[in-house]
């Protein structure tokens, strides 16, 4: 039965690739997890590495959304660091330059230079 849970590496790199872990997905691991086992998830097994990437994702999604609903012209610097900061945390590497917060790092700098003079 240990064979239906995927292992903690492959839910890494799922994430690492940027393929989302959907609730739906940690919840049926956890679940999977807990008849295996008959008393519940196994502390730092892959149902907690599946919950834990899964609310990395979520966390991301939530701070690209706040700077990505505000104007273009008021996207700040720090912005662009917390949006990095979350994006590499739920991809488990720095994002690359063709990522959102490379977006966000270079809307940022503009206004920046925009503001100076």
């Amino acid at each position: 039965m240990e064979s239906e849970l995927p292992p903690k590496e492959q839910l890494a790199a799922q994430a690492h690739e940027g393929l989302p872990i959907t609730q739906s997905a940690a919840s049926a691991i956890a679940a999977a997890e807990s008849d295996m086992t008959g008393r519940g998830p196994i502390k730092g097994g892959p149902a907690a590495t599946a919950q834990s990437l899964h609310d990395r994702e979520d966390n991301f999604l939530a701070v690209a959304g706040e700077v990505a609903r505000k104007p273009a012209d008021q996207v700040t610097k720090e912005d662009a660091a917390k949006v990095q900061h979350v994006e590499a945390r739920a991809l488990g590497h720095a994002p690359g330059k063709d990522s959102f917060s490379a977006t966000v790092q270079s809307i940022a700098d503009h206004n920046a230079r925009s503001h100076q003079g």
